[in-house]
């Protein structure tokens, strides 16, 4: 039988304060970020080298994605990675709250967004390297708000030693 030793550590109680909490504020900022009207205008504008095959995936070829659409991602995903946080709190450098939770925000970035950037934008639809570097701006103020709400909120469960 497989054993966790870091799952009987997680707090549950408070992994499941967190988790809503930092969907909530994951779908709100990450979509605050990508969806406003300035970032629509540079992310699709073809004027500043859009890829015009990636404008058209998400204004013309038919599914065009609905908003409504990236919500299961912003929701599901920091389930997902909440619970990591949880699980690998111990080893995630930083010894307040405030540098855990920046710790893994780069963590994060770096493995979601900088992937997802790489692959698909560039990778799939030749986005200019310029708009990738701005996309990543994006992603790493989001990845920052949420890992610091996830952190603030998230404690592990206290071990009594008794002597």
């Amino acid at each position: 039988m497989v054993s966790c030793t870091a799952c009987s550590m997680i707090n549950w109680k408070k992994l499941a304060i967190a988790i809503p909490i930092t969907a909530l504020v994951n779908m709100i900022v990450l979509y605050g970020l990508f969806m406003n009207p300035i970032s629509q205008e540079v992310i699709f504008s073809e004027s500043l080298g859009q890829s015009p095959k990636l404008v058209s995936v998400w204004t013309q070829i038919d599914p065009v994605p609905q908003t409504t659409s990236l919500i299961p991602a912003l929701v599901i995903t920091p389930a997902i990675f909440s619970f990591f946080f949880a699980v690998l709190y111990d080893s995630i450098p930083g010894h307040s709250k405030i540098k855990k939770g920046f710790a893994y925000a780069i963590i994060l970035w770096g493995t979601i967004a900088v992937f997802f950037e790489l692959f698909t934008p560039l990778g799939l639809f030749g986005e200019p390297l310029h708009l990738l570097v701005y996309e990543l701006g994006l992603w790493f103020v989001g990845m920052i708000v949420s890992s610091m709400v996830l952190s603030l909120i998230y404690s592990p469960k206290q071990i009594v030693n008794d002597q």
